[in-house]
């Protein structure tokens, strides 16, 4: 069972706004109101937790919230590898009224300086194999030669060093290119690999091409509440539907989906790359229909 190293450039302090209705441009009293810290990395970890599997969210906590967000991992029993120097976390705010979609508002990308990539990798170097590295969301600043310690450690590291993928943004073509084990995305993600002409082109169509493209067997591509499509090796791309509840919080979905693909693929006996999608489309289901991330019970 190796380790999962879930990485978080962009880590959130999230308050959640409850009201009974809201309308724009108004004064409005929320009726409760609670703090969580949000990052694709800390949803993965939340549900790997639930499943029992090792691992560490690795994050960049600073600024005025950087010690709030600290405190709240460490009471919902995420384990950190946290780095400070020079970085700063962004704010977010959701907000919530009966009657009405839920609404996400999100401050400025978070600030992750030179220092505290440098000692992160440093820290991974360090870390005995096997291990998996999850790269979870997006890497702001990407192009900047800030990440040229990253990039480099990714490109050369160790043979029992696994990377699993859900990235999106300008840093996702680069990251499929470094040999992935696993690529997991969703529908506007997968079109980013591609030119503007090709896009429009049908799902299974392009996942075939991402397979001659890249140098991965293992794709899932998901769509919302929508159809699931999975592509194992030479095989033909698979598609199915996930199960249809009445959604309160769609937040961290697309988490759950990738942990516990992870988690199946390698903890678990016995699953297959659509089976492993199917449970996660389960549990993502389930947990869209409460408003909290993954706090279902198994």
């Amino acid at each position: 069972m190796p380790k999962v190293i879930a990485f978080t450039a962009n880590l959130l302090a999230e308050t959640t706004y409850d009201f009974s209705s809201w309308s724009v441009g108004k004064t409005m009293r929320a009726t409760g109101e609670s703090f969580q810290v949000g990052g694709k990395g800390i949803n993965v970890s939340k549900m790997l937790n639930k499943l029992g599997a090792e691992n560490v969210s690795l994050c960049f906590p600073g600024g005025e919230f950087g010690p709030m967000c600290e405190a709240w991992l460490e009471d919902a029993g995420i384990e950190l590898l946290a780095f400070h120097g020079g970085c700063v976390t962004r704010s977010g705010s959701i907000i919530r009224a009966e009657g009405k979609e839920e609404t996400t508002f999100l401050g400025l990308d978070s600030v992750v300086s030179e220092e505290a990539i440098q000692e992160a990798v440093a820290e991974l170097k360090a870390i005995e194999e096997p291990f998996l590295f999850a790269v979870c969301g997006s890497v702001q600043g990407w192009e900047d030669a800030r990440w040229n310690v990253l990039r480099d450690w990714i490109q050369n590291r160790g043979e029992n060093v696994s990377l699993v993928i859900d990235n999106y943004g300008a840093s996702l073509p680069w990251f499929a290119d470094q040999h992935p084990d696993l690529v997991k995305f969703n529908r506007d993600e997968l079109e980013l690999l591609f030119g503007e002409k090709e896009r429009a082109e049908p799902t299974p169509v392009l996942l075939k091409k991402a397979l001659e493209r890249y140098v991965c067997n293992r794709w899932v591509v998901t769509n919302g509440a929508e159809e699931i499509w999975v592509l194992d090796g030479e095989g033909e791309p698979q598609r199915f539907e996930p199960p249809k509840v009445e959604c309160v919080s769609p937040t961290g979905c697309g988490d759950i989906v990738f942990a516990t693909v992870i988690d199946c693929l390698y903890n678990k006996d016995g699953y297959g790359l659509l089976e492993a999608a199917k449970l996660a489309a389960d549990y993502a289901s389930r947990s869209a229909a409460m408003p909290g991330i993954a706090e279902f019970e198994l």
